[in-house]
């Protein structure tokens, strides 16, 4: 389904008439009601388009998009471990490369916990070599697939399935970037800037 985008959604950006709005993600995915997660990867989607490869280690969106084969992603998808979406999106760059293909944009796609915690060395380490990836944490501030437990992204005062009862957490969140700060790497750090960038 292709449609134009509405220019007030823009803000009255002057791009709103040179992208379509075309959707790349089909119904029938399995996200909770309200999820914020399937409305950021259909603007994300719509803004990269069809020459884009994610990467989705464990989280909610790998399970959103569907119990294989079945999926309501239109584009090519590689599942991979918790740990390993900085990794694997390297990988999957470098292969693209060996084989010419210089169009198609590999995304790394990870919740919270796949990103400030058991995902955080491979990702460190994509930064470090500066990887022509793009790597989206979708931060809903908590292992929101398996229950709801803490992670250092759940904010401070926030209570949790793993918090003790009747406390609530009492540690502030991971600033994330912290690390990287030395080393330079291009950002997006709002939804509209996927647009004008690309």
């Amino acid at each position: 389904m292709t449609q134009a985008i509405n220019k007030s959604n823009l803000a009255g950006s002057a791009m709103a008439n040179q992208y379509p709005a075309t959707d790349y993600i089909m119904s029938g995915h399995v996200a909770c009601p309200g999820c914020g997660a399937v409305i950021a990867m259909k603007f994300a989607l719509q803004a990269l388009g069809p020459k884009t490869m994610l990467v989705i280690p464990a989280c909610c969106w790998a399970v959103v998009a569907g119990v294989h084969p079945q999926t309501s992603l239109k584009v090519p998808v590689l599942h991979t471990a918790f740990e390993t979406s900085g990794a694997a999106a390297s990988g999957v760059r470098a292969a693209l490369d060996m084989k010419g293909d210089s169009e198609t944009l590999v995304v790394a796609w990870a919740g919270d916990g796949g990103t400030f915690d058991i995902g955080f060395q491979s990702l460190s380490g994509a930064c470090e070599r500066n990887e022509n990836i793009l790597y989206v944490c979708y931060d809903n501030e908590a292992y929101m697939n398996t229950g709801v437990q803490r992670s250092s992204a759940t904010p401070y005062g926030a209570q949790t399935t793993t918090t003790p009862k009747n406390a609530w957490k009492s540690h502030r969140k991971k600033i994330l970037l912290k690390p990287w700060l030395p080393i330079e790497f291009p950002m997006l750090q709002q939804p509209i800037s996927l647009f004008l960038k690309t």
